[in-house]
């Protein structure tokens, strides 16, 4: 199957995050969306300064981006880009939007989120414009859209279901600096980098 790309045009999802380290829950949340919504493709962007986190990413964004590319090889739905790091200032996810409207003019955009993201909206920059500018949408296990119809957001923003997933870059780096497994947890190709780096120890 010939390699997706944003330029065809079509409806295309964004996967934005610090992937540090990118692991199974991020290609669920991705391949959950590509179902619900019937996506032509998901764009992940790995984060160069990110406006929402206390601290830093731990590994650099030459990792970052490095392991992401292995998560996502081989399947032809899948892109990287590397945006992010030529914008001056926080990498607002507004900014991006914008970017990527301007860059790919004749293709829909979904700003695809996890259930722990949508908590967080309102304290992100112009949340009201974002959804303005893209469709939201979100990613939650089966009981989710009850829980989330107190939302100020619930009419602005669409909900698909997805299997229940308990894994963060948080946990894996925890284990790792523990000396534990994760092979579980993540792409073996993605694993064996991190050991070969000698990342989050």
């Amino acid at each position: 199957m010939p390699q997706a790309n944003p330029n065809d045009g079509g409806n295309w999802g964004i996967m934005g995050g610090a992937f540090d380290p990118v692991h199974n829950g991020h290609l669920i949340l991705a391949e959950s969306a590509l179902g619900a919504r019937n996506l032509d493709g998901v764009l992940f962007i790995p984060s160069f300064n990110p406006p929402h986190r206390c601290a830093t990413p731990i590994a650099t964004f030459d990792d970052r981006v490095t392991m992401t590319e292995l998560a996502i090889k081989g399947n032809s739905r899948y892109c990287l880009s590397r945006l992010e790091e030529n914008i001056d200032g926080p990498g607002y996810t507004l900014t991006i939007i914008k970017h990527l409207k301007d860059k790919y003019p004749e293709t829909g955009w979904y700003l695809i989120l996890g259930a722990d993201n949508i908590v967080l909206f309102d304290s992100w920059h112009k949340p009201e414009e974002i959804v303005k500018h893209v469709k939201v949408i979100v990613g939650g296990r089966p009981g989710f859209n009850k829980e989330f119809e107190k939302s100020v957001w619930y009419d602005k923003i669409a909900r698909f279901d997805m299997p229940q997933t308990d894994i963060s870059s948080t946990a894996i780096r925890k284990l790792l600096k523990a000396g534990k497994s994760v092979k579980s947890l993540l792409p073996e190709s993605v694993n064996r980098y991190i050991q070969e780096r000698g990342l989050y120890r």
